[in-house]
């Protein structure tokens, strides 16, 4: 980049419009459909009785803020940052937009909280009272945690242009931190930043990938054993216990559904900054690029996983009619119930 009248141009290379463009695609959709996801959620009183659905309802609104974040990509970034295509902020947007990203972990720990959830009420039969005990540990840790290390990594000035959008990262890129320079800073802002980023985010996100697949797990073998305990089954017992079943075989589902999102969302990610960690020569131009299109895509791909049943609901009732069942399922609040049962046409409220 070249100054020109105490500004910088911007780089138009393909990669670098892709990483500042590809995040508000991704980003704004995700901000929608969690907005649907709480529309959803909070207009129906039934749903708000249940610890499931109020979980989800903390997601969608932690995704909403995350989503928002991501999906100014780079215009927070202060203007004049090299290789940054519509780098057009300060260090102040800079520190707002990192403050929303790093308590973004809040959205991956209630990921996890939810493959908990699953794996008590399926595996271990809790209620709705026995969860009510530990309701608001489930709700207070992810919040609590990811406002704490926002707050300590602005005292600690660690976010700054980190490629994409602002986040925890040195300034310059390549100052060392005095960690790995022999006690002596040799950054202007972020120092040691690389170990921040384990210590406030990498770190507590592999925790909670390992616990959500740890109790996907666990949850699995459970509806798994009871499948194959279902072949000896007396009559009687299999009249009784058969619906169970498939609900738990639905649970196990919807549950992998959530996982697998939650998976695609963060793994670029996590498996990016790795390498930056280990090789700071190693090329991840095309990893970074997943990333700006995966990170801020979670709340879409949760609004597919908690449209899925519903969808497959309708598909079954109007299969010849793929049209309607999407607006079934985009229009529910507008739509009336049938005296059969069905949902068929859109009407005034």
């Amino acid at each position: 980049a070249t100054k020109d009248n105490k500004s910088v141009s911007m780089p138009s290379t393909p990669r670098a419009i892709a990483l500042s463009v590809l995040p508000h695609i991704t980003g704004f959709s995700s901000m929608f459909c969690s907005g649907w996801i709480i529309f959803e959620i909070y207009r129906d009183k039934r749903k708000m009785k249940k610890l499931y659905h109020r979980l989800l309802l903390a997601l969608s609104i932690t995704d909403i803020f995350t989503s928002f974040s991501y999906a100014l990509s780079s215009w927070p970034i202060p203007s004049g940052s090299p290789d940054i295509y519509a780098a057009l902020g300060t260090q102040a947007t800079c520190t707002a937009q990192g403050f929303f990203i790093q308590a973004s972990i809040a959205t991956p720990m209630y990921n996890a909280i939810l493959s908990i959830y699953y794996l008590l009420t399926v595996r271990y039969g809790w209620k709705e009272g026995q969860l009510k005990k530990v309701e608001k540990y489930l709700f207070g840790i992810p919040i609590v945690f990811g406002l704490a290390t926002a707050v300590a990594s602005v005292v600690l000035k660690l976010f700054n242009n980190a490629s994409v959008w602002c986040w925890i990262s040195p300034l310059p890129l390549t100052c060392k931190g005095s960690i790995l320079n022999n006690g002596i800073n040799d950054c202007e802002r972020g120092n040691n930043a690389f170990l921040y980023r384990y210590l406030f985010f990498y770190g507590p996100l592999w925790i909670v990938i390992i616990t959500a697949m740890i109790a996907m797990f666990l949850l699995y073998t459970s509806v798994r054993k009871t499948e194959q305990q279902a072949a000896r089954w007396s009559l009687a017992a299999r009249l009784e216990k058969t619906a169970k079943l498939k609900h738990s075989q639905k649970v196990r589902r919807q549950a992998f559904f959530y996982l697998m999102a939650f998976y695609v969302a963060w793994l670029p990610g996590t498996l990016l900054r790795t390498i930056e960690t280990i090789s700071k020569n190693t090329d991840t131009s095309v990893l970074l690029v997943i990333f700006a299109i995966t990170g801020p895509f979670q709340g879409t791909l949760n609004f597919l996983v908690y449209v899925r049943p519903k969808y497959l609901k309708y598909r079954r009732k109007h299969p010849e009619n793929l049209c309607l069942v999407i607006q079934m399922i985009v229009f529910t609040c507008c739509m009336k119930e049938e005296p059969s049962g069905d949902i068929t046409r859109i009407t005034e409220p």
